[in-house]
């Protein structure tokens, strides 16, 4: 468990945004110590998640804590002191009639003739040039870490590989492709990415411009109607450097970053859906 102090209820880009699913958080305040899982996190405050100060500045606080965080207070209060936190036993909240009827969303969506329909020769093409990206030592290997601060910049990693910093921009540029049936062998795109065709950020901010070698942004690569989600979670559970991090972790990342296997779309009036486990379980597609 990861555990920071605050004046207020704060949510901290660059804590939580490593973690994985089920690891838990702890934000100490004067009105208690409020504990969740990153996942209970994206569930019970998706306007946190997709607000601009959480996205561009990091971070995102409340003067007041809202009645739906009330459900994460352990009940102790002040800062953080010498003693751990000791985590509450969860409680069933939601039920299991709840949960089949969620699955049966889940099912339903996934055969509806409403979400695109990608045949498995353009799913298979993608994921050899994949594979193949991942071997061939010139390409770079996309990351989603620290993109808060860091979307755009470059980096040469211990191993001597080239690792580039994105937000979920490549994800979503890769995904528009794949429902456009638009494949391309790896010389293709060693050529755009180096002739920075390739969009590694939603929006070209000074600081991009300024301090970022793959500065492409989405522009007309962006899906407005469609939220585009990872089945398996995307992001290391560690604090670690880039330049710490071990090169086959990193390699495993931009897989599950890159391939379409990983991926589904949503229609952003539901997106939130994407955010609930047993719904994201029945969207895989092998």
């Amino acid at each position: 468990m990861v555990e920071y102090s605050f004046s207020r209820l704060c949510f901290k880009a660059d804590v939580i945004e490593p973690l994985n699913d089920d690891d838990i958080f702890a934000v100490h305040t004067p009105d208690g110590t409020f504990q969740m899982t990153k996942a209970d996190f994206y569930r019970v405050f998706p306007n946190v998640v997709a607000s601009k100060s959480y996205r561009d500045s990091g971070i995102y606080h409340m003067s007041h804590p809202p009645r739906k965080a009330l459900q994460f207070l352990t009940g102790t209060t002040g800062f953080l002191k010498e003693t751990p936190v000791k985590s509450l036993p969860k409680k069933d909240l939601i039920g299991d009639e709840i949960r089949e009827k969620i699955k049966e969303i889940a099912l339903l969506w996934k055969g509806s003739e409403h979400n695109p329909y990608i045949g498995n020769d353009v799913l298979e093409s993608w994921e050899q040039v994949i594979n193949e990206w991942i071997e061939d030592e010139e390409m770079p290997l996309i990351i989603r870490k620290d993109a808060n601060k860091l979307k755009g910049q470059s980096f040469i990693h211990p191993s001597k590989r080239e690792i580039i910093v994105s937000d979920n921009t490549f994800s979503i540029w890769v995904c528009g492709r794949v429902m456009n049936n638009e494949t391309y062998t790896l010389k293709q795109l060693k050529g755009m990415l180096f002739n920075n065709e390739i969009p590694m950020v939603f929006m070209q901010t000074e600081d991009v411009k300024n301090k970022g070698k793959y500065t492409r942004p989405l522009g007309g690569f962006s899906l407005p109607d469609w939220k585009v989600c990872h089945i398996d979670p995307v992001g290391f559970n560690s604090n670690k450097s880039i330049e710490e991090l071990d090169i086959v972790a990193i390699k495993e990342h931009f897989k599950k970053l890159a391939s379409p296997y990983n991926m589904f779309v949503l229609p952003k009036e539901i997106g939130d859906l994407g955010e609930i486990q047993i719904f994201i379980d029945e969207q895989r597609r092998k």
